[in-house]
């Protein structure tokens, strides 16, 4: 078959599956839909793995220095494996850290709201009892229900609550599966990454053109430096974040400086979004035990929050990826309307990687143009 055979044969197939992808566009979608729902855990492991990978090498590199002097040298599998276990360890302490704060505080909170309502029920007894409303209209209110009428909804209401319960339930079970799965596939995946990685070039090597393959690779691997780079400025831009909101509520004296701040830098690993989350848990906590410092908690946590936004982050982060910081914010924007928290963390680096791969074309090009005119 020759060169242009081939090609009219691969225009017709394309437009033909075209054509019956539209027309058959919502069997089309349902079917992508079920193939995302089973592959969930795979590719939410990658993910996974992807994020642990990059303080793992770190660890992995610090190993080595330690190690670089020593007789008798540990193989590379042993210090990869050695390092995940210390990220890994990290990371479930960093949580549990944040747990012991939280859950005692919230406790505590709790508890001394509970003393409070208490001690103010006699005086709204007494304030109702002064001022006790008209029970005339209590009493046609009532004599106009109809409880046959009542207990009918009242059962309906209980069989559309029992069946959402069950619908939830449902959901949270086949969550916690995922989850598992996806962690237990994330540890698989670091422990044989080298593997996956020969295989993975094998495969390109095996199905691409060369030149193809060169594109490929060399994508990935400046994808995977953009990452890197990005995710490593994103949790230093996280600790600066959570040191700035300690000051700020040490300053104007409000309570659990010390609380707000790390959940602050842990929340803040999610560009944008992380640190209003930790608003949030900051002023419910402010709420419950001092209501009358609500507002200026959520005035300062706001204020340093768009000073970070505005003019820390996009500096810290975007100068790590090469990335501007009008491209920064535009990149973050585009990628959390499109898909979320995922699209925010991960649209930055593509972006950067985008850019920099149209600034070694455009390069290229001119060269060429150089060469020809000479």
């Amino acid at each position: 078959m020759d060169k242009k055979t081939k090609q009219n044969l691969l225009v017709t197939v394309t437009g033909v599956s075209l054509f019956v992808v539209l027309i058959r566009l919502p069997a089309v979608l349902g079917l992508a839909g079920k193939i995302i729902e089973l592959m969930l855990p795979v590719i939410a492991g990658g993910i996974l793995a992807l994020f642990i990978s990059v303080p793992a090498n770190g660890v992995k590199k610090q190993l080595k220095k330690l190690w670089k002097r020593a007789k008798k040298q540990p193989t590379d599998q042993q210090l990869q494996n050695v390092s995940l276990i210390f990220t890994i360890s990290g990371i479930l302490l960093v949580f549990l850290l944040v747990l012991l704060l939280l859950v005692p505080e919230i406790s505590r909170s709790l508890q001394s709201l509970t003393i409070q309502v208490k001690a103010s029920i006699p005086g709204w007894l007494e304030y109702l009892k002064d001022y006790g409303p008209d029970s005339q209209w209590v009493e046609a209110l009532l004599a106009g229900i109809d409880v046959e009428k009542v207990m009918e909804n009242v059962s309906n209401g209980a069989d559309l609550i029992f069946g959402n319960l069950v619908g939830a339930l449902s959901f949270t079970v086949n969550m916690i599966v995922t989850g598992v799965f996806a962690v237990i596939i994330c540890i698989y995946m670091l422990l044989e990454r080298e593997r996956l990685g020969r295989h993975a070039r094998k495969l390109a090597h095996a199905y691409l053109k060369s030149e193809w393959e060169n594109r490929v690779l060399h994508f990935c691997t400046v994808f995977h430096q953009a990452f890197t780079s990005f995710l490593s400025s994103q949790c230093w831009e996280a600790v600066i974040l959570g040191a700035f909101m300690f000051l700020a509520f040490v300053l104007f004296r409000l309570p659990y400086g010390s609380l707000v701040g790390l959940l602050t830098a842990v929340c803040a690993i999610i560009p944008y979004v992380g640190a209003l989350i930790s608003c949030a848990v900051s002023v419910f906590l402010t709420l419950l035990i001092a209501p009358s410092a609500v507002f200026r908690c959520l005035v300062v946590y706001l204020v340093v929050q768009f000073i970070e936004n505005q003019f820390i982050y996009p500096r810290v982060v975007g100068g790590s990826v090469g990335l501007p910081p009008l491209y920064t914010l535009v990149a973050a924007m585009v990628g959390g309307k499109l898909f979320g928290i995922m699209g925010i963390i991960f649209f930055i680096p593509l972006t950067a990687v985008v850019i920099e791969l149209v600034k070694e074309d455009a390069a290229h090009r001119v060269g060429e143009k150089k060469r020809d005119k000479a």
